[in-house]
């Protein structure tokens, strides 16, 4: 068991926000809270840390948070961000994709029976960088921006860092619970209070995201060494490369200069380096030597 580091767990840890979530109703009033003019009824299925695998295809697994359908088939993604990457809209895009592929419409169905998806981001920091709350984005025409696309996708940020002016309570409150600040006088959010310090209490749950946390600093100090490993190939095979091409570059100098001491011409030892060299080095750079 990882020696516990004393750290108060909130609902941005990944695993705390999983487990908190977990609970439907509490999902499906998060949900109504972000999403006011849905009118949902009840959690169908709900799944935590849903890994969407493309088996025999050289493409890019995705693990879901939060994946959620509704009593009407709507899908909806709801994921912890706490590291500005600079990339949540292709990264949005990628994970709508494998949701479609992967639970939205299967084999031999039509275009039609795709169902409405909602990709929602909550964030630790200000990603769109104008201090809203939540932003949702549509697909709109270029012309007249009162159109969207019906693609049934929608797409929306939640910013625990934005203004909360004008924003319902509900709403407000997220962001608090966001940032750790105490709430008062609502039912779910004292659930989601209550359930994140029992969490912090119960030395198991500690220990699994210290766990958790361990795994995920190996894996990124894993890819960083890999990386620089592979650069260091890299850089050696260039240096390799470089040596060769600066020796050959000498011994074209080298035959230039013998060539011309017994009196041939030019024209002759261009050809016949050419011949000799010209799949190592550039023509037009052998002649320009001979011009210097």
């Amino acid at each position: 068991m990882p020696h516990d580091n004393g750290k108060f767990y909130g609902f941005t840890e990944d695993r705390v926000f999983g487990w908190v979530m977990e609970d439907k109703e509490f999902c499906k009033f998060i949900l109504q809270t972000i999403l006011p003019d849905l009118k949902i009824q009840k959690i169908e299925e709900l799944r935590l840390q849903e890994e969407l695998n493309s088996a025999g295809l050289l493409t890019k697994d995705v693990r879901l948070d939060v994946l959620v359908t509704d009593e009407q088939g709507r899908v909806y993604n709801i994921e912890m961000q706490n590291a500005n990457e600079h990339n949540l809209g292709k990264r949005m895009r990628y994970y709508l994709s494998a949701i479609d592929q992967h639970n939205t419409l299967r084999k031999g169905a039509t275009y039609n029976e795709l169902k409405e998806a909602y990709v929602i981001f909550l964030c630790d920091f200000d990603y769109t960088g104008q201090g809203r709350l939540l932003s949702s984005f549509h697909t709109y025409d270029d012309h007249d921006r009162a159109y969207i696309l019906p693609t049934g996708a929608h797409f929306i940020i939640i910013s625990d860092k934005g203004n909360r002016h004008g924003q319902s309570q509900d709403l407000q409150n997220l962001a608090k619970l966001m940032n750790g600040e105490k709430i008062t006088g609502n039912k779910h959010f004292d659930y989601a209070q209550e359930k994140i310090a029992a969490i912090n209490q119960d030395p198991q749950r500690r220990a699994q995201i210290m766990l958790y946390e361990t795994r995920l600093l190996e894996r990124e100090q894993y890819g960083e060494a890999k990386g620089r490993k592979a650069g260091m190939r890299a850089g050696e095979a260039e240096g390799r490369k470089a040596g060769r091409l600066e020796a050959t570059l000498a011994d074209i100098r080298k035959n230039i200069a013998g060539y011309r001491s017994f009196g041939i011409s030019d024209e002759k030892i261009l050809e016949r380096l050419i011949a000799d060299y010209g799949s190592d080095v550039d023509p037009k750079q052998i002649k320009a030597m001979m011009e210097e």
